[in-house]
């Protein structure tokens, strides 16, 4: 269905006195139609791609078609397997388009032929850690963050001989200890700490510019081929490339350099940290195909590759103080400290079946046509910040939440309805988040699309004034906009650094926030946003709630366009 008002009479009905609401949401659904387009009922419409569907010339010629949606189409049937040689492939890769080359890369599965190997880095004359020393020397500027500037310093204090690395490896700071701890190669070291400096500079758009003009992307160019088995310094370089490909205007020196070849492997890696860094660059990238930008922060879960289906519905995880976007969201551990004791659990892991990401892994199929999104902020066990004297100014709620807001403003959150799942922090995060978006104009419809709220798991200081208000906030706010509610807490306590201390760390009188449903569940802190298995009561329980929520979204925004189904198309 291309056009639905032509086809009224067919498929719905339009009121007359809604048309205008749904001349809203249609333009608001660009990418929608495309992926329509691109559905396998398309390709009906061009009957002669049956008969050229094996013809590599014909199908890259649909991929650079000036129609968008013939462009996208074309990339779908390049991406499906052929029996093409060799030779044919190589053909293709030699041809392709920017536009077409990401648009593979953002394809599951795709044929690895189709990407040229990346060109050879320039050969350095001087040490790697000397040119990182020199650009991030570079970088350093009056207005500068004060923490980006504490970084600098750090990674510019490093010697040049072993002796000295040696010393201030020992004597620990920001990223030492961290860099100390995954490599033994002080050279690798070295780039580990600078490359993580870098990654924080890149955040900032003057400094990406800078980057860009010192030849920052030839060097990241160097560092990978000499150590692209390490994939510490994988995900970093990963991590930098997605902070400069938020801006449209350095897109091209990414795909010069060759990016886009490695970032298509690393986008399937089995390292769940380097696959979604790859997932966002290449979505920020895939300006053809995503209409929204995904900043430092801001991690998309779901999906990561073209999608044909329509996207209804947005769930947003939070994660919480010594928390992160990716680990956070792991199944309940199956040995160590966080392991249940009641259970082997070993097996899942040496099967495979254990799941680092349960979103990805397991709610991305139970759901169907929803966006995954992970939101990452700096806590205690962050490798930087945690160091950072300057870094107390930003760690109060409201800035936090202000910062949060503003990211996924322009992931286009705030265009459909919206799912909210905290852990601790984040909890009251997202209910510091709401509470903005309420009262800032062009921001409100992130309260009115928030269908589905938090699924909070604890409130943290129950004493805390500040906290005790933004609870009640948070409540006239459920009840003015009637946002259904889903919390947990915790009944079993939470080991506390020594083994012999244990305690509950937020009880159920605190955890139970008074609104919507509550259960108290028979798991530790660290735990509750850590299902066992899929079939565990946490899980089941958030997947009930969840799909209840997606389809109160579907019958409002139905009611909303004043559309009426036939008894024969429902």
């Amino acid at each position: 269905m291309f056009d639905t008002e032509k086809n009224k009479s067919t498929y719905i009905y339009l009121d007359p006195e809604k048309q205008d609401s749904f001349q809203d949401m249609r333009k608001r659904s660009r990418v929608r139609k495309i992926k329509d387009f691109i559905s396998e009922k398309s390709v009906k419409h061009l009957p002669w791609i049956y008969t050229k569907k094996d013809n590599p010339k014909s199908l890259l010629k649909l991929a650079r078609s000036s129609d968008q949606g013939l462009r996208c189409l074309g990339v779908k049937q390049l991406s499906k397997h052929h029996d093409w040689e060799d030779y044919q492939y190589r053909n293709i890769a030699q041809a392709l388009d920017t536009r077409t080359m990401i648009g593979l890369a953002r394809s599951q599965d795709v044929d690895p032929r189709f990407f040229l190997p990346m060109p050879k880095a320039p050969p350095s004359k001087v040490w790697l850690e000397d040119e990182y020393r020199t650009l991030i020397s570079s970088l350093q500027n009056e207005d500068l963050d004060k923490c980006l500037k504490h970084f600098a310093t750090k990674a510019l204090q490093l010697g040049n001989n072993a002796d000295e690395r040696d010393s201030l490896f020992s004597f620990g700071g920001t990223g030492l200890e961290f860099a100390k701890s995954v490599s033994s190669v002080p050279e690798e070291r070295v780039e580990i700490v600078c490359l993580q400096a870098l990654a924080s500079h890149s955040a900032d758009f003057r400094c990406c510019q800078n980057i860009i003009k010192m030849g920052g992307v030839q060097l990241l160019q160097q560092t990978y081929t000499k150590r692209h088995k390490s994939i510490v310094i994988r995900r970093q370089i990963a991590k930098t490339l997605g902070n400069l490909s938020v801006h449209k205007c350095f897109h091209e020196e990414i795909v010069r350099a060759g990016w886009v070849t490695v970032l298509s492997r690393w986008i399937s890696s089995s390292d769940l940290t380097l696959s979604l860094h790859a997932a966002r660059t290449l979505a920020n990238l895939d300006t053809d195909f995503v209409s929204c930008t995904y900043e430092d922060g801001v991690y998309l879960i779901h999906p990561i590759y073209r999608e044909k289906e329509s996207i209804n519905a947005d769930i947003v995880f939070v994660h919480g103080l010594l928390g992160g976007p990716f680990k956070t969201w792991r199944q309940q551990d199956r040995k160590g400290p966080g392991a249940d004791k009641s259970s082997d659990g070993t097996e899942s892991v040496k099967k495979g079946t254990y799941t680092f990401c349960w979103p990805k892994d397991w709610l991305a199929k139970d759901c169907g046509n929803i966006r995954i999104l992970s939101v990452e902020y700096d806590t205690d066990l962050s490798t930087w910040n945690a160091n950072c004297p300057f870094e107390t100014e930003k760690r109060s709620l409201t800035v936090r939440a202000s910062s949060i807001l503003q990211k996924l403003k322009k992931a286009d959150i705030g265009s459909r309805p919206i799912i909210w799942v905290g852990h601790s922090m984040g909890g009251l995060l997202i209910k510091q988040i709401l509470s903005i978006a309420d009262d800032t104009p062009g921001l409100d419809n992130i309260v009115n699309n928030t269908v589905a709220p938090t699924v909070e798991v604890k409130e943290m200081g129950r004493d805390s004034p500040m906290l005790r208000r933004l609870h009640k906030d948070f409540q006239q706010l459920v009840m003015e906009h009637g946002i259904p509610c889903l919390s947990f807490g915790e009944l079993e306590k939470t080991q506390i650094r020594t083994p012999k201390l244990k305690m509950l760390i937020v009880p159920p009188e605190s955890s139970d926030p008074g609104i919507g449903e509550f259960h108290a569940m028979k798991t530790s802190h660290l735990n509750i946003c850590k299902p066992w298995d899929r079939d565990s009561e946490l899980y089941t329980e958030t997947l009930k709630f969840i799909r209840r929520c997606l389809l109160q979204g579907r019958i409002e925004n139905i009611l909303k366009a004043g559309m009426t189904f036939k008894d024969s198309d429902r």
